[in-house]
């Protein structure tokens, strides 16, 4: 679920029960960085994949009550809020997961945690295209998702990324190769 949300880990970690709307499938993401707070959609497999997990954790007796941890940790130490994860704590046992799966990078390395919120960004430009959206007029609403100040922090995340070149230059080809090739009709 986490990938298929783009938000920060600091985000994840202090999110409470109380902060998804089960009406509107929407999760209130409150004051992150740079004190902005935010109302995003999730995804069908997103709440259904947090509906399913908040039954199980209500089978096993775990907190459930509105202002408990989204992200639960029974094993928190001294000093942080009982049961919410730090940043430091979420990171340590995504790594672990990731080692004890295989999962790495293209580059044979272990992902980082923030690679996930990068391939959401990447994953959501590659959708416009492949469904013919203007990806350019949809960056502002990508921006505002993810919780940016400016559609050029969003930018950050989709440098030249090869699969988005070959769309946009297909995309290019098919609407103005006439005009490149000088056929019959062109412009």
């Amino acid at each position: 679920m986490y990938k298929d949300m783009g938000i920060r880990r600091g985000e994840l970690c202090k999110l409470i029960i109380g902060d998804y709307n089960q009406n509107d499938h929407t999760l209130l993401i409150r004051e992150s960085k740079f004190h902005k707070s935010r109302l995003i959609p999730l995804s069908h497999d997103g709440w259904k994949e947090l509906e399913s997990y908040l039954k199980i954790r209500s089978r096993y007796r775990l907190p459930t009550t509105a202002e408990q941890p989204l992200i639960w940790n029974r094993s928190h130490r001294k000093g942080s809020e009982k049961g919410f994860y730090t940043g430091t704590g979420f990171w340590t046992t995504f790594n672990y997961l990731f080692r004890i799966t295989n999962i790495k990078t293209a580059n044979g390395h272990l992902p980082r945690l923030h690679d996930l919120r990068h391939t959401f960004a990447v994953h959501a430009l590659l959708r416009w295209y492949s469904d013919g959206i203007d990806a350019q007029a949809k960056l502002p609403y990508l921006s505002i998702y993810m919780g940016h100040v400016s559609v050029v922090s969003t930018q950050y995340y989709l440098r030249f990324i090869e699969e988005v070149v070959d769309s946009a230059s297909e995309r290019f080809a098919k609407h103005y190769s006439s005009i490149v090739t000088g056929k019959r009709g062109a412009i």
